[in-house]
């Protein structure tokens, strides 16, 4: 196998859905972005989407939005860590039963956080090997946000990742 055939095999173009619940308050959000394979870690890489007054979102909006916010998964088989860079910045570790470290900055706020993770599975084995083939991966893991030493509000995410379908995608944007 080339180089080029082994970096190949090591990404794909994916559609995310990502389900968040935050006590009973719950959010989907749909974007397209990557999931690639360095070593022995699994990345997820995509803008997050912009809500508007109206309710709606741009999943697939392009960079020429104020300030993007990119985000970045990093995922391994103990391991999640969450990235989020633009007008908001953080990152977030998740641990199966165990605190971790992190923080949230935006041009009003600063502050540190810490999550302890009370759930994180997947349904398929992971991280798995050969070429990224699946029909349908899901993450899903559960936390509690302290800030301060103050729990803030019990969370749930459910990330849901298919394979992007580039050719039918290409023949929309026309």
């Amino acid at each position: 196998m080339t180089e080029r055939q082994a970096e190949a095999a090591n990404k794909l173009m994916v559609r995310i859905v990502i389900d968040s619940r935050q006590d009973d308050e719950r959010v989907t959000q749909e974007v397209t972005g990557e999931l690639y394979r360095k070593g022995s870690h699994f990345y997820v890489r995509y803008i997050e989407p912009i809500n508007h007054p109206d309710g709606q979102n741009d999943g697939d909006s392009d960079m020429s939005a104020s300030s993007p916010t990119q985000v970045m998964i990093k995922i391994s088989k103990r391991q999640i860590k969450l990235m989020r860079r633009g007008q908001v910045e953080s990152e977030q570790t998740f641990s199966y039963l165990e605190k971790q470290g992190g923080y949230y900055r935006s041009q009003a706020l600063r502050f540190p956080m810490t999550t302890y993770t009370t759930l994180m599975e997947w349904n398929n084995p992971w991280p798995f090997e050969g070429p990224l083939q699946f029909d349908q991966l899901m993450l899903t893991w559960a936390y509690q946000l302290y800030i301060e030493e103050q729990c803030t509000g019990q969370f749930e995410i459910k990330l849901k990742m298919t394979p992007a379908d580039t050719h039918n995608r290409m023949a929309q944007e026309e």
